[in-house]
């Protein structure tokens, strides 16, 4: 027999944190899991800017706030990657996660995206040593030495910015000279002097003994290429869609985004998606909250209703 009062939460980025509370203070039973940490991409992100009230903070310092939210709203967090989740015939869902299944009335899906896979002609002779996808996790190897960005988005600037406060030089490589950055962004990348910018430009080889030693970028324009001599390169080309995990007929995009209506519902009965992982015009951290305290209220509104 199905516990209606338990909603799955599955992701705990700020989106999946803020169903979870408000599941919560609606009398409901939040099953939350997260696979990592809570927080999400929070973790990975140096500085937040845009989020109201929360003014020059470090992104891990506000996953620490989200977490001690749930533990002052004595919210458990199942630190288990859900697997599957699928449709039963009576219109219930089946979570799979870690050796165990449970079924749910109600689903929220709220895992975010992972980094869009990259490989650079080269880097099977160091086993990709040099390369990361996280510049506040690893970005303090490379203090004092030469790195690279490669993107053209607010991600990769504004790692940018904080990898020069740490490193001697850094390179931004762009796919494109139509930059997808916020000018205010832009703008505090331009006032730096230890910055360059290479665009449109693609990386076309890297070079390394036991680790990443250079890059070759070419010009996509005039076929020109110029070798910089880098230590770390840090990958910030967009995102991708983790959604493999639900199997249910009809709730993705031809991208593999979930569809969600404007009220979070997906178009399968009682299957919500919240942030990133959906189908939005904007990925941001005020978005995914707004999205998980709708999706929470109108999951408590169905079931007072019946």
């Amino acid at each position: 027999m199905v516990d209606e009062k338990e909603v799955a939460v599955i992701g705990l980025g700020p989106g999946g944190v803020a169903a979870s509370i408000y599941l919560k203070r609606y009398g409901m039973t939040p099953i939350a899991f997260e696979r990592e940490n809570v927080g999400g991409k929070t973790n990975k992100t140096d500085r937040i800017e845009n989020y109201p009230g929360f003014v020059n903070g470090k992104g891990p310092e506000l996953a620490m706030a989200l977490e001690d939210q749930l533990s002052a709203f004595q919210i458990k967090v199942n630190y288990k990657e859900v697997k599957k989740v699928a449709l039963n015939e009576d219109g219930t869902f089946k979570v799979f996660y870690g050796k165990e299944e449970k079924d749910f009335k109600y689903v929220i899906l709220a895992n975010g995206v992972a980094e869009k896979p990259f490989d650079v002609p080269g880097q099977e002779k160091f086993h990709k040593r040099g390369f990361s996808g996280c510049a506040i996790c690893d970005g303090p190897f490379y203090k004092g030495k030469n790195v690279a960005v490669i993107g053209g988005g607010n991600s990769a600037f504004q790692e940018a910015i904080y990898l020069a406060s740490i490193c001697s030089h850094v390179s931004v490589i762009a796919h494109h000279s139509n930059l997808k950055v916020m000018k205010g962004v832009l703008d505090k990348f331009n006032a730096l002097d230890n910055v360059t910018l290479y665009a449109p430009y693609d990386t076309v080889e890297c070079d390394g003994e036991t680790s990443l030693s250079s890059l070759t970028i070419e010009n996509n324009e005039t076929k020109e290429r110029v070798t910089l001599p880098v230590s770390g390169c840090f990958v910030y080309i967009g995102d991708a869609p983790q959604t493999q995990f639900v199997d249910i007929e009809g709730v993705k995009d031809g991208k593999g985004f979930f569809v969600t209506n404007e009220l979070m519902q997906t178009p399968v009965k009682n299957l919500y998606a919240i942030g990133d992982c959906r189908n939005t015009a904007l990925r941001q951290v005020t978005m995914a909250v707004a999205d998980g305290s709708l999706a929470a209220t109108m999951i408590h509104k169905d079931y007072q209703s019946r």
